[in-house]
């Protein structure tokens, strides 16, 4: 019989509320530091006693597979150029001076001239700024960062493997080379310099939007995917609706695009708990039931505390109040936007997987997602696609081990098995270009990026600023 237990579950827990927590006492003023503070511990207290309890390591192969996944993960963590280790790709210009303004600067983070508060969703790096700042050294914070993200990596990859049947080490693998079909992408539009240039970036092939392969989120923004990707996987193992709406909540200050992408699978999720509900016979009463056995602690006092805070802090960024004005189908046809790019970068897993998945709810949400996202804008660029679709990427990818994993269906369909893992074959390339990229810019002697940090996308105007005026902590002078 499987051994389970809940206390890597209260770990991953422990990951996206800490930084709540954190920014809660650090950042808010006295009465709103100690109410809320007390309130998110009360509740992270409670969704302990209810989190679900999952598969452990109970042999000696079990327990190397998972220091096999441990040290896998702190090695991808290394070369994706978190801490400054090694080369670090462009985004990173800003992502560094960001955190060292964390340690260095007194909380909250605001500019005098012009009057504005750093507003942006800081959640991943306030853990290791806190050891920066205790010890007053901003290296020490880069490798507190580094272990920050690898316990990210590492929950995330626990928790992947414990949604299947098999443990073992191929999806862990997997999921670091899995990538959309960005090769044929480029091949499509012309780009034949970004296959053949083994340190180029593939995922640019498409201007106006992207599917981010897993690698590319890591190396590039690492700090709204680690949380999402954890905060994905807790609430796909979520046995009842006790924690789901404090647990959401906390998400937005770590990972707040991918937090807005996880919405309808949040509802999903929250309705197919309550049919655990076997007794309740009639669906208004089902109803009911679901919402009444939903009304806990947590998911009142604590997600109120936390939205409430965290939402007036993040609305006031300059970049997200802009006006949309760039969206996909300005520039494109719907047409041609689906064959280059929809169909290379989801649309063949899709269709591959539709065999195996014809019954799941998931797979179609899944599908709206990558289908309505791309059309959707919120500040300048197409970030809401980039990041908003990624929970939808990591149960895209998910479905692609369960699909593997079914006997019956390789042994029934393998044709459709055979393209599938070419398909795979062909989207490692994306990943293969970042590693490559890495260790050739490393080798040259180039590690910590210039910074390059604008006030459109990373600070708010502090009129009018309802976090300032009434939760942050006031300057003393």
């Amino acid at each position: 019989m499987q051994k389970t237990s809940a206390w890597l579950v209260r770990l991953a827990y422990l990951y996206i509320v800490l930084p709540v927590f954190i920014f809660i006492v650090g950042w808010c003023n006295g009465p709103t530091a100690f109410i809320g503070g007390l309130v998110v511990l009360l509740s992270f207290y409670r969704a302990c006693q209810h989190a679900p309890r999952l598969w452990v390591p109970q042999n000696g192969d079990e327990k190397r597979l998972l220091f096999f996944v441990f040290l896998l993960g702190l090695v991808w963590v290394y070369l994706s150029g978190i801490g400054a280790l090694v080369f670090q790709n462009s985004d990173h210009n800003c992502r560094n001076p960001i955190f060292e303004i964390l340690v260095q600067a007194p909380w909250p983070v605001r500019l005098a001239e012009p009057p504005a508060l750093l507003t942006y969703y800081i959640g991943f790096w306030l853990p290791p700024a806190v050891v920066g700042k205790l010890f007053h050294s901003v290296q020490l914070g880069y490798y507190a960062q580094v272990a920050w993200a690898s316990l990210g990596v590492f929950l995330f990859f626990y928790l992947l493997l414990a949604a299947l049947k098999r443990k073992t080490y191929w999806p862990v693998l997997l999921f670091i080379f899995f990538s959309g079909l960005d090769v044929l992408g480029c091949l499509a539009m012309g780009f034949t310099g970004l296959v053949k240039n083994p340190i180029s970036h593939l995922e640019w092939w498409y201007p106006h939007a992207q599917f981010s392969s897993f690698t590319t989120q890591l190396f590039w923004v690492f700090n709204q995917a680690l949380p999402a990707w954890v905060g994905v996987m807790i609430l796909y193992h979520e046995k009842n609706n006790k924690n789901m709406a404090f647990l959401y909540a906390c998400l937005f200050l770590n990972s707040t695009l991918p937090a807005m992408g996880l919405l309808p699978f949040l509802v999903y999720w929250y309705f197919k708990n309550g049919q655990t509900y076997k007794y309740v016979r009639t669906a208004l009463s089902h109803l009911k039931e679901t919402v009444l056995r939903s009304f806990t602690f947590q998911n009142i006092a604590g997600a109120l505390v936390v939205v409430l805070v965290t939402f007036t802090y993040l609305a006031r960024n300059s970049s997200g109040a802009a006006t949309p004005a760039n969206p996909v189908s300005v520039h494109v046809s719907v047409l041609h936007w689906f064959i280059f790019f929809f169909l290379p970068e989801v649309g063949f897993y899709l269709l591959l997987l539709w065999q195996n998945n014809q019954r799941n709810v998931l797979y179609y949400l899944c599908t709206a997602c990558f289908l309505i996202y791309p059309f959707i804008q919120v500040g300048h660029g197409p970030d809401f696609c980039m990041r908003a679709t990624v929970p939808a990427l990591v149960l895209l990818f998910l479905f692609i081990v369960k699909t593997l994993e079914n006997k019956t269906w390789r042994r029934v369909h393998r044709f459709a098995c055979v393209l599938l893992l070419v398909c795979l074959a062909l989207g490692a390339l994306t990943p293969l270009h970042e590693f490559a990229r890495t260790i050739y810019m490393t080798r040259l002697g180039y590690t910590k990026i210039d910074p390059d940090l604008s006030f459109d996308n990373f600070f708010g105007y502090t009129a009018g600023n309802r976090f300032w005026k009434y939760f942050a902590k006031q300057p003393k002078n």
